[in-house]
């Protein structure tokens, strides 16, 4: 199962639905791209390689366009104007489906496959 790292609280704000779009620098070679597992963790991962064993997968989503961040976008990216920086990426998430309980996973960098025990636990807790 495909999955991305969101810091804490943007995972939390997106598996609530308060938040529908995620501010990269990249852009997905491919899109769209469905059922994305969201591991939220509590440090941003900067460095090749980097890994949070801290992580838990919080929502299922699909990520379906990527265009260039805007001023009027904030209100939907889970901040306020005043953290608006151009040159950014806008996400557009839907289908999001909140995991009940959430599914401990290693958050790393980019996109990347959980664990098979991981991605097992998470079917489960959809209830596949």
């Amino acid at each position: 199962m495909k999955a991305l790292s969101v810091v804490a609280p943007w995972g939390a704000m997106i598996a609530n639905k308060s938040k529908s779009l995620e501010i990269r620098s990249w852009q997905p070679e491919v899109l769209p791209i469905r059922d994305v597992a969201l591991v939220q963790n509590r440090k941003r991962l900067t460095k090749c390689g980097e890994e949070d064993a801290d992580g838990h997968v919080v929502a299922i989503v699909d990520i379906i366009s990527c265009k260039p961040w805007e001023i009027e976008d904030c209100k939907f990216s889970g901040c306020d104007e005043s953290d608006f920086e151009e040159g950014w990426l806008a996400w557009k998430l839907c289908n999001v489906r909140k995991l009940a309980n959430p599914v401990t996973a290693v958050a790393k960098r980019k996109f990347y496959e959980l664990a098979n025990t991981e991605a097992i636990a998470v079917r489960r807790e959809l209830g596949k």
